[in-house]
């Protein structure tokens, strides 16, 4: 009985680092040396977690904005008092787009980026200062959902991953 509810526990650490590293790479490594992971096991988990997170995330964009512009053309469009009161609802939390600034220097860095350093720019920064998501939201997005985006993506976060694993556990 005891074994099963360590095996249950140690299942748990791990689906948890695989999803922290899925999203958010770079705080996967602190989470791993907390857990008593090994570094080969850091290496193999987060890299695993990294891997799918960009197969998943690369994949799911599209649907993620298809269901969001379904869901808005079908449901608010047709009902005004609903659209106001999410309007209102809005405007609590974040202010109306006269009164807050765009931000044009954030967009025009990662266009900067795309034009000098293409896709091994974004790859390399992805793991370590961009969000998983986010990385491969551009990649993809910049460079289409090619095999060769995804599988450059995947090796510099590979590359990461033992470089950081390293570097925490030695």
């Amino acid at each position: 009985r005891f074994s099963i509810r360590k095996q249950n526990l140690m299942f748990a650490k791990i689906v948890s680092l695989l999803l922290l590293s899925g999203i958010k790479f770079i705080f996967a490594f602190p989470v791993a040396a907390k857990l008593h992971f090994s570094c080969l096991n850091t290496i193999f988990i987060t890299s695993m977690g990294g891997v799918a997170g960009i197969i998943f995330f690369s994949f799911f964009w599209e649907h993620v904005i298809k269901i969001y512009l379904w869901f808005v053309h079908s449901y608010l469009y047709r009902y005004p008092k609903i659209t106001k009161a999410l309007r209102q609802l809005k405007y609590r939390f974040v202010k109306p787009k006269e009164e807050r600034k765009i931000p044009f220097k954030r967009k025009r860095k990662y266009v900067w980026l795309k034009n000098n350093s293409g896709v091994l720019g974004i790859a390399f920064l992805t793991p370590i200062l961009l969000s998983i998501p986010l990385g491969t939201f551009l990649a993809v997005r910049f460079f289409g959902r090619n095999p060769k985006t995804i599988f450059v993506l995947s090796i510099t976060l590979v590359v990461w991953s033992v470089v950081i694993s390293c570097l925490v556990h030695f």
